[in-house]
């Protein structure tokens, strides 16, 4: 798939040429546009991508104007449906072709086999991934038990280590050989973490960076990450087997849409 240029007269350095082939839209995705487009969107918030609300709420956030920007590059016109869901039922509805598209997910060895991701070389490709992503381990301010060098955890003997039911980290915790605590979504958590519930909790750093500054004073990061990844945007595999050049333009146009607003240098791979 080729993409019109834009035209600029100076030779931008990498961080203004990913801005400006973010604005670059591609030509009409032709006799490959689908009807409609049912996206699942996560029940809860992550912000600054998806802002809480309620279940039967209008999903809202930049990654819900980041998809209706990357389906309108694609010169297709079509009617966009939104639908808020747990994590679990959103990947089922996936793989049984129920929804088009699953928003945001991460990667892990399950989601291969329930949905399309651009795989060039049987791996997903970081040169798509639409947002970096970085989980760490928190603990409550003053905390001094618990230590993490970026390999090791040390604490009390009976540590358990909240997280949220993302499958990429239950794979890492035990793989760790870590005690877990599997919340309902991130939310409960980071809720668990402040009650006293777990003494530590893996949790997305874009999501505790956007909580209110009196709820971050609460919070100690124990550095450095423990996951570092892409998120990417899933389709059902019916989907993407009919629509196969709308897929690809919509994987490029949201990796290059969410890079250029998180200032991302590494530029997005044609699929």
């Amino acid at each position: 798939m080729q993409t019109r240029c834009c035209r600029n007269t100076t030779a931008p350095g990498l961080a203004a040429l990913g801005l400006l082939l973010a604005l670059c839209a591609p030509p009409a995705v032709a006799g490959d546009c689908p009807a409609q487009l049912r996206i699942g969107v996560i029940d809860y918030e992550l912000r600054p991508l998806l802002l809480a609300g309620e279940r039967t709420a209008t999903a809202q956030g930049l990654l819900i104007d980041w998809v209706r920007q990357a389906v309108s590059r694609s010169g297709c016109a079509l009617a966009l449906s939104f639908e808020r869901m747990p994590v679990r039922r959103g990947r089922v509805e996936l793989e049984r072709g129920n929804i088009d598209i699953w928003a945001v997910a991460l990667v892990d060895a399950g989601l291969y086999e329930q949905g399309a991701l651009p795989m060039p070389r049987g791996l997903p490709d970081a040169m798509l991934g639409f947002y970096r992503a970085s989980y760490s381990l928190y603990v409550l301010a003053g905390e001094t038990r618990i230590g993490w060098d970026g390999d090791k955890l040390s604490g009390p003997a009976d540590l358990s280590v909240g997280i949220a039911p993302v499958q990429a980290l239950v794979d890492l915790s035990r793989d760790k050989g870590w005690t877990v605590d599997r919340a309902v979504d991130t939310p409960s958590a980071l809720a668990k973490l402040l009650s006293g519930h777990n003494l530590a909790a893996i949790l997305p750093d874009l999501a505790i960076a956007a909580q209110a500054p009196e709820l971050t004073l609460k919070l100690h990061r124990l550095p450095p990450p423990v996951l570092t990844t892409w998120y990417h945007s899933p389709a059902s595999k019916p989907f993407a087997a009919r629509h196969p050049a709308f897929i690809r333009s919509y994987w490029l146009e949201l990796c290059r849409i969410g890079r250029a607003e998180q200032r991302e240098t590494l530029p997005c791979r044609e699929p």
